[in-house]
């Protein structure tokens, strides 16, 4: 895996990104002690908690050099979440499921960098039903579509990018805008290409309506996108590669890399013969 690069479009530049990196890595190291006393409830919330620091520590020691401390972290960061998620699944429902998306698709890139990819799948496997409010994944379909419609993008572009990385790019149903100027989604059958207007179309009802749309979802459709096309056998290599660089640059400070870069490193990892040939 390549060392970590500092984002270019990081505000203030590489002097600023290492202090803002050595205050966030202080504060979960302090958080990670808290969470980790003994008698604290074991939540939803508190392995959260736990899953998110040790992700960024993994982060951190992958940006120092030191891969197998990172692996290792990854691996925690992993193996908290999906025990998570499978001594929750039994008493989820439809309405909670969403909440599950955040745990699930931070342990499947945790399990991906730390080179574990069938536990990835698993992972991924999750994230992409719950971001659609199913549980099993024998469902045939959610109690209420219309509570998981997202109108920042986010929950779609989630599934969008869970199928992908599963290889399935049609044979299963969504939520699709029947045309452009729909207002309201209906369940049917689809692939990958109707998931994509769908996010395209909730982001653009999203910003008309006001609601804060990252600039990191907008910037991703088009990547994804190119690399369907490869996938599929249409597309080109330079493109995908482009976009995987315009994405990057969506990183403007530590929020942003926190959520984008991982991405960038497992997309690198997962496809390399595309992005690292």
């Amino acid at each position: 895996m390549a060392r970590l690069r500092v984002p270019e479009s990081y505000k203030g530049g590489r002097k600023q990104w290492v202090a803002d990196v050595a205050q966030v890595i202080q504060v979960k190291q302090q958080s990670l002690t808290k969470l980790t006393r003994p008698g604290r409830p074991d939540t939803h919330m508190r392995t959260e908690g736990l899953v998110e620091c040790w992700f960024s520590l993994g982060l951190y020691h992958h940006w120092q050099g030191e891969e197998e401390v990172a692996r290792a972290d990854w691996t925690q960061a992993a193996s908290l979440a999906h025990a998570r998620v499978e001594r929750d699944l039994p008493a989820l429902t439809s309405e909670r499921a969403p909440n599950y998306v955040w745990l699930a698709r931070t342990a499947a890139l945790a399990a991906s960098l730390s080179g574990q990819e069938p536990l990835a799948r698993t992972l991924f496997s999750y994230t992409e039903r719950f971001s659609t409010g199913l549980v099993t994944g024998h469902e045939e379909r959610p109690a209420d579509p219309g509570a998981v419609l997202d109108f920042t993008g986010v929950l779609t572009l989630c599934r969008i990018y869970s199928l992908i990385r599963l290889g399935r790019l049609s044979g299963f149903h969504g939520l699709i805008f029947l045309d452009a100027n729909s207002e309201e989604a209906v369940w049917v059958r689809t692939d990958i290409h109707g998931l994509l207007e769908t996010a395209e179309r909730c982001i653009a009802i999203g910003r008309r309506d006001g609601r804060q749309v990252f600039a990191s979802e907008m910037r991703l459709i088009p990547l994804l996108r190119a690399l369907v096309a490869i996938l599929e056998g249409k597309g080109a290599a330079e493109e995908a590669r482009k976009a995987l660089v315009t994405y990057e640059r969506s990183i403007r400070d530590m929020a942003g890399f926190y959520y984008i870069y991982p991405v960038v490193l497992d997309l690198e990892a997962a496809f390399p013969a595309v992005f690292t040939a």
